[in-house]
């Protein structure tokens, strides 16, 4: 599969696998989990209650302690991203921007 970041078109070796890292009560989480079901992006979800193991693993991946977190991985790089809207993530993912 190939996308196109601005004039550079890359070729994908794999699929990218998406995680989400959120919280049933969080609004922002549930707008980062419609995107990405209004988009048709296949993703893993994981809920990290304050203060578990989960949580610190947010921690670990984003330097925050905050959800939403979708992190991508794709052909051997991981993106982190705290924004569903963020351009460079509806890019990596092959959709329209």
């Amino acid at each position: 599969m190939e996308f196109r970041i601005g004039e550079l078109v890359v070729n994908r070796i794999s699929e990218p696998e998406v995680t989400l890292y959120s919280v049933g009560w969080c609004g922002w989480c549930d707008l980062a989990r419609a995107w990405l079901d209004e988009h048709d992006v296949s993703y893993r979800e994981i809920d990290v209650p304050d203060m578990q193991k989960e949580r610190h693993e947010v921690l670990q991946v984003s330097g925050q302690l905050e959800v939403p977190v979708i992190v991508v991985e794709c052909d051997g790089k991981r993106h982190v991203f705290l924004d569903e809207r963020n351009s460079e993530l509806r890019q990596i993912l092959g959709l329209a921007v």
